[in-house]
């Protein structure tokens, strides 16, 4: 076998995994086998046998976990790996819907809340009172569910891929099989999608007279239930907004019929036991056809999330289609073998592991007295009261170990979290409504939403419902909306009160002479890379005055023969430039250009780019000489994003195209200038079409109200921020996290927002564990650019293992935990009835909760102890004597 430099690191089992370079393969791991390393070792693998990054994709379960993976392969392999594609299956198809243009370029993407709030706004109810009530929550998202099943209905989908089979009960198969008989139609899904169109036409079948009661009200609920299922997909595809599982679905249709799409002939997915069918049919459809190579990794002991759609069977068919190439890894690596032996019995007993195919340790470490313990109590009271007090014993005793309580439900870890307060224990709690589900962190990151997109209309919803121009959320959809079709932004009110962007640049177009300019670049980066071309041509009133300005600079940085997969054609221009001795020095050319303009105004295709390299360019090489303060600055790429909101892509080239103009994108300046020129005109038109309404809107008594509302409340701290962007801070404090601190204290001055307690913890997490690039500038746009995705898709557990969080006792539910491990593991509350619950129905459910009681144990790294009480007392004051689990009856043995 060849040696190569990752061998030494890698055990007998593990190699042949690193090593696998075509085929469907599973590998099968136990906790502790080293999955994540060998997932980065086998990147760096592929790469040095000539895989490229772009061909390769890196799929998990959770965006902690795509954060982890993240952190390991820059340590494995190091450089450059962007192009590398690393995240969950809904991360995939954010980035493919949005970056390949298969939907219109405004869509935003909502949260459960904000899908709650839009079928509330049909309901006439209370959005806030909704997400207080859980019973009523429920049914909200009973109807949300039921809009996905219908949708994979009417498309279609495999029964198998269905996200929410359970959203169409058996009461409402009745329903519709009474309605079916009543209309003398046939009982087929095509009469399900047909009933749920015209659910309101339907409703006189829930009053026939005669008709039973109890069916009468399965009619009824039925019907609207659809009702207010299709209202909510309207208002979706009316207003381009997406929900989480509308990524799964769009990307699966457009894969299925799309033979264009981009497939990857390298592909591993973690955790796929974790899995939905959805989400495993569009890694099928992502696989190339041609030898691809697959790994699947994955653990059967700790499949836990069967309420995510996520089915134990996934493995068994997994299974058989790696027959041949299954892996199993067989060496633990972290836990002690007294452990490992606790966790391979109940494996084997409780959940009918081969122990063959367990792992062994090799880890001798001893266990001492006390390591593993049945903590006995008398009452619920009292189990809490032992479990805080142990705890207290593990800190004092143990200052650089961490520990954690493991809970069933979240109600468990709110009262063991009061006990712990109580006893004045510091601790971190995961559980219940996260810290970045509150108002007051949505509004925050709405904030730096907004600085990144000013385009994003569900980011400023949140903004005009948390500063009070709006008392809800509904009202302030509706307001965005209005904006969108007037081609008005909500900063038109913070950045030019009275007028809006729009018709200042009408106003510039018809009254002065105008510089459309651009510019060809060693890069991307504006703060660093150099100018090589910059051209630029006047116009009045659409018409071209004088001589255009098309000037080449020469550089000592390199100038990259391709873009991307794309010949850059300033490569042999620049050197032809070059051996023709015309290419200017950067301060010269960059005078010259200074004096064309003179004080005009200037505008550009993504102006932001090219202004602020610009910009940059002249304080490099003219001593900090910068552009004329009354030199305004105008973007055609906003103009066409206000006028033309729901186009599916805004580059330059596609604007040609659709639109008809004349010019060419041929990424030279002078002929984008040209190509600018064309769109700036349609700009104009599509203006002047609009700035009648525009302004009776503005000047309108009833929006005035409104805008100074939020003119008064958030004008000046998103001005602040807007002139920040490009400003780069010598501050050793991240731009990105400067800025959230400060919109924080200005909010909380004003009375804006309630005190976050814990804002710290994010603060701490972003410094400390997120913004790690030192490559980017610590200016807020391009920290921004990098890390807002991640920024809005963090979750409280993501600060577990952090080198951010200062406590050492933790309190978690069993899901939350997964993925995690502590030096000391107490498992709260492990009696009969809770773990398996006695709540349920099958044995199905009865299997998943001895996994998580799996999950629980498997989370300790040395220390184990198992708690329960031995009576509860319930509602109705009566005591209830309890034992402990059954499921510790295979290894009770090893515990005092």
């Amino acid at each position: 076998m060849e040696t190569n430099s990752y061998t030494p690191s890698l055990d007998k089992y593990q190699i042949p995994v690193v090593e696998a370079s075509q085929g469907h393969h599973l590998v099968l791991a136990s906790p502790g086998c080293g999955k994540t390393h060998i997932l980065a070792e086998r990147i760096r693998h592929a790469r040095e046998r000539g895989v490229k990054y772009e061909d390769m994709l890196c799929l998990t379960f959770t965006n902690r976990a795509a954060r982890e993976m993240t952190n390991r392969i820059q340590k494995v392999v190091g450089g450059d790996f962007s192009e590398l594609m690393v995240g969950n299956v809904h991360r995939f198809c954010s980035k493919f819907l949005f970056e390949q243009g298969r939907i219109p370029a405004d869509s935003a993407i909502i949260d459960d809340e904000e899908a709650v709030s839009i079928i509330a706004d049909y309901r006439n109810e209370d959005e806030e009172g909704v997400t207080k009530d859980f019973n009523r929550y429920k049914g909200y998202q009973t109807i949300i569910f039921f809009q996905h099943f219908i949708y994979q209905m009417e498309h279609r989908h495999p029964w198998k891929y269905y996200l929410h089979p359970e959203s169409f009960t058996d009461d409402d198969r009745e329903a519709v099989k009474h309605i079916c008989a009543s209309q003398k139609i046939e009982y087929d899904k095509q009469a399900v999608v047909n009933i749920y169109h015209h659910a309101q036409e339907y409703m006189d079948e829930a009053n026939v007279p005669g008709l039973d009661g109890k069916l009468a009200d399965r009619i009824r609920v039925l019907l609207w239930k659809m009702y207010y299922a299709g209202c909510y997909a309207r208002y979706k595809e009316e207003n381009h907004l997406f929900d989480f599982e509308d990524l799964l679905l769009y990307t699966y249709d457009i894969y299925s019929s799309d033979p264009t799409c981009k497939r990857y002939p390298w592909i591993q997915v973690d955790e796929v036991q974790d899995l939905n069918g959805m989400q495993l049919a569009i890694i099928d459809l992502l696989t190339a056809e041609d030898h691809p190579m697959v790994m699947y990794l994955g653990d059967e002991q700790q499949a836990i999330f069967s309420f995510m759609g996520a089915k134990v069977e996934t493995l068994t068919l997994l299974k058989m289609r790696c027959k041949g190439n299954i892996h199993h890894l067989q060496r633990n690596h972290r836990s002690p073998k007294y452990l490992l032996e606790i966790f391979n019995d109940y494996a084997e007993k409780q959940l009918k592991i081969d122990r063959e195919l367990l792992p062994v340790s090799d880890n001798d470490t001893k266990a001492t007295p006390g390591d593993l313990r049945i903590i006995h109590c008398n009452t619920t009271e009292m189990e809490r009261q032992d479990v805080t007090e142990e705890a207290i014993r593990l800190y004092e005793r143990n200052n650089d170990e961490r520990t954690a309580i493991i809970v069933s439900a979240n109600s468990d870890a709110d009262r063991i979290s009061d006990t712990m307060t109580q006893a004045g224990l510091t601790h971190f709690k995961v559980s219940g409504r996260d810290l970045f589900d509150k108002p007051e962190v949505k509004l925050l990151l709405a904030h730096l939403s907004v600085l990144a997109n000013e385009h994003n209309s569900i980011a400023w919803t949140r903004i005009m419902k948390g500063v009070r121009a709006f008392p809800s959320h509904a009202l302030a959809r509706r307001f965005n909306w209005k904006l969108k079709q007037l081609a008005l932004s909500p900063s038109d009110f913070l950045l030019y009160p009275g007028s809006c962007y729009t018709t200042e640049f009408l106003r510039a177009y018809d009254e002065e002479e105008i510089v459309v300019f651009d510019t060809e670049t060693t890069g991307l980066d504006v703060f660093n890379d150099d100018i090589i071309e910059i051209a630029a041509i006047r116009i009045k009133g659409g018409e071209i005055i004088g001589k255009p300005l098309d000037l080449y600079i020469e550089t000592s940085k390199p100038i990259l023969p391709m873009l991307g997969d794309k010949e850059n054609p300033m490569y042999a221009i620049y050197h032809e430039k070059m051996s023709a001795d015309e290419l200017l020095t950067p301060a010269d050319a960059l005078q010259r250009f200074l004096a064309y303009v003179g004080t005009s105004p200037i505008l550009g295709h993504n102006a932001n780019y090219d202004y602020n390299i610009l910009d940059n360019n002249l304080r490099r090489y003219c001593n900090d000489t910068i552009l004329a303060h009354d030199n305004r600055c105008f973007d055609s790429l906003k103009l066409i994003r206000l006028l033309a909101p729901s186009l599916h892509s805004y580059k330059l080239e596609s604007l040609l195209e659709t639109f008809q103009l004349t010019g060419v994108n041929s990424h030279q300046a002078i002929d984008d200038v040209k190509a600018t020129i064309s769109l700036v005109r349609l700009c104009a038109d599509k203006a002047r079409e609009k700035q009648a309404l525009q302004e009776a809107f503005i000047r309108h008594p009833k929006v005035q109200p409104f805008a100074n509302i939020l003119r008064s409340n958030y004008g000046e701290l998103y001005q602040e921020a807007v002139r920040r962007l490009y400003t780069v801070s010598t501050d050793q404090v991240p731009a990105l996290v400067s800025e959230l601190s400060s919109a924080y204290n200005t909010l909380l001055a004003e009375r804006l927002i309630n005190e976050i307690p814990r804002l710290d913890y994010i603060l701490r997490y972003l410094r400390i564990d997120m913004l790690t690039d030192e490559t980017t500038p610590n200016a807020l746009a391009p920290q921004l650019s990098q890390y807002i995705m991640d920024i809005n898709t963090l979750k409280e557990a993501d600060f577990c293992n952090s080198k951010s969080i200062l406590e050492r006792i933790y309190v978690t539910t069993v899901h939350k935990a997964k993925g995690l491990e502590f030096d000391n593991v107490i498992i709260y509350d492990a009696a009969n009835g809770r773990y398996p619950n006695a709540y349920n129905k099958t044995k199905l459910q009865d299997e998943e909760d001895a996994r998580k009681f799996y999950v629980a144990m498997s989370r300790a790294k040395r220390r184990l102890y198992i708690a329960y009480a031995m009576q509860m007392i319930d509602r109705y004051g009566r005591v209830n004597n309890r034992e402990l689990t059954p499921l510790m009856d295979a290894i009770q043995k090893y515990f005092d």
